[in-house]
């Protein structure tokens, strides 16, 4: 895009982007403390980088639990620059779901007003505030993009696209494959292998230095949440259906928000589906969908982002619809329904949870904040701790961390795959263990290991509903540890 027409787009788009950036910035700012439990795991493989120990969790261990490459590659980079890494990550989300909300306004709506009303509804929305950290807005973005450059036959720019939202997340190959079959079915035949240049030298590039750097071609992550989901210990039947939990969580315990989202968004869907980009969309979603609930993938709230993006771009449209046809028979009656629904939005909530002044976690989570660091206060600074929520634990406390669950250490999610909560302790004997109190049924590990001596708890780490085990040194002790490694007795 030359000057001239980098202005003729800034003049003409002028209040979609005030009004995106300014919403956006708010919310960012006001949000500029969250942390992510999941989030703090890049942060802390990009401060183990800067601090001179490699890109890795533990110092010394290269180990790939690096979910995004592309988006760790940016927030080094950025950090280059800011050298915070917290204000980093959360300065880059900010980024990308303004440009993810305006390229999306692009893409399903028309007109000025219509896309602003659009993207407004995306950045003004307080789920997205509760994924900063990760990847997720960069996803959004590309996943926007590579479907614009695709109705504009724009083939060697959406390969290149196509290329980082692959090493974005992995799940974007089905945005990929349905562009390629929509083209195959339009042309009858297969793109250009010009085309797939872009995208096969970066992952070939991505594989080359995983390779290199770490041993392995694919981060483990996938392998390990495709091993959760194949486990069944997250849950039964269709998990990532499970999404009762959001009512309290994005829509403040009040459903009047969402009875509106729907039959709006059904509005949306219907005017729009004329478009041929809307039914590559919703084919995208479904085959997404697809993936998470048939091969039950835990239901992390992040993994719905697409789903709620392009909902509520279908909201902004089927809102502007709405108001349109109204106003085409009579003015009166549309300035009455603008106030009807301006009301019924505040009332329901959509001004207090969605615009950000309530419902978001400001911060951290204070209770792995606070054991993080009770523990970096009260352990040797070689101390081994095991636990199996180790973002914000891990960021705090600076030790060497054993994922029970395994994204950042080796063996563990295999074993978890196989529903075998013990056998970890076979490659690992931590000097401390991090448990809930009841247990989780992850660390059923701690029961065996308390009855039999091996560990003991900790009586000055005194946190409601947690207990941390430290392994004894009596004699004896690894012998008791290799007998609970081999589970309960039948």
């Amino acid at each position: 895009m030359n000057m001239q027409r980098l202005r003729q787009y800034l003049s003409e788009n002028a209040l979609l982007l005030a009004i995106t950036i300014a919403v956006g910035g708010y919310l960012a700012w006001q949000t500029r403390n969250f942390q992510l439990d999941d989030a703090l795991i890049y942060l802390r493989y990009l401060r183990n980088l800067f601090d001179g120990h490699g890109l890795t969790y533990n110092a010394g261990d290269r180990f790939n639990g690096l979910t995004s490459p592309l988006y760790s590659y940016l927030l080094i980079l950025a950090n280059v620059l800011t050298r915070n890494l917290q204000y980093t990550t959360i300065f880059l989300s900010f980024v990308f779901l303004c440009a993810a909300a305006i390229t999306g306004a692009h893409l399903l709506a028309s007109g000025k007003y219509e896309q602003t009303l659009c993207a407004l509804i995306i950045v003004s929305f307080n789920y997205f505030y509760d994924t900063f950290g990760m990847e997720t807005s960069l996803f959004l973005f590309l996943s926007a993009l590579a479907l614009i450059l695709y109705r504009r036959e724009q083939f060697f720019g959406l390969g290149l696209v196509l290329g980082l939202l692959f090493i974005t997340r992995s799940e974007g190959v089905f945005l990929g494959l349905v562009l390629v079959v929509d083209f195959f079915v339009r042309n009858r035949k297969v793109p250009h292998v010009k085309y797939f240049v872009a995208p096969v030298i970066l992952l070939a590039a991505n594989f080359a230095f995983n390779y290199y750097y770490y041993g392995a071609f694919l981060p483990a992550t996938g392998n390990a949440k495709l091993g959760q989901g194949k486990s069944g210990l997250w849950g039964e039947g269709l998990i990532f259906l499970h999404v009762q939990y959001m009512k309290g969580a994005f829509f403040g315990g009040d459903l009047r928000l969402l009875a509106f989202m729907l039959p709006v968004g059904l509005v949306g869907v219907l005017t729009s589906l004329r478009q041929r980009i809307v039914l590559l969309a919703i084919l995208y979603l479904v085959l997404l969908g697809s993936f998470y609930v048939f091969l039950h993938i835990p239901n992390y709230h992040w993994y719905y982002a697409p789903f709620f993006f392009f909902g509520l771009l279908f909201v902004g449209v089927g809102a502007w619809k709405v108001l349109s046809f109204t106003y085409e028979r009579s003015r009166e009656s549309a300035v009455v329904l603008t106030l009807f629904l301006a009301f019924f939005l505040a009332t329901s909530g959509f001004v207090y949870h969605s615009f950000g002044i309530s419902n978001i976690q400001r911060g951290s989570m204070d209770v792995y904040k606070n054991i993080g660091e009770w523990i970096k206060a009260n352990t040797p600074g070689n101390a081994v701790v095991a636990s199996v929520e180790i973002g914000t634990v891990g960021w705090y406390s600076d030790r060497y961390i054993i994922d029970i669950l395994g994204l950042t250490n080796r063996y563990n999610a295999d074993y978890i795959a196989h529903k075998d909560l013990y056998s970890w302790l076979t490659k690992y004997t931590p000097d401390y263990i991090l448990v809930h109190q009841p247990l989780w049924s992850f660390e059923a590990s701690a029961d065996c290991l308390l009855a039999s001596g091996a560990y003991a708890p900790v009586e000055v780490f005194n946190f409601e509903g947690y207990r941390l085990l430290k392994r004894s040194d009596a004699v004896g002790t690894q012998q008791r540890i290799r007998t609970c490694a081999k589970g309960p007795r039948t």
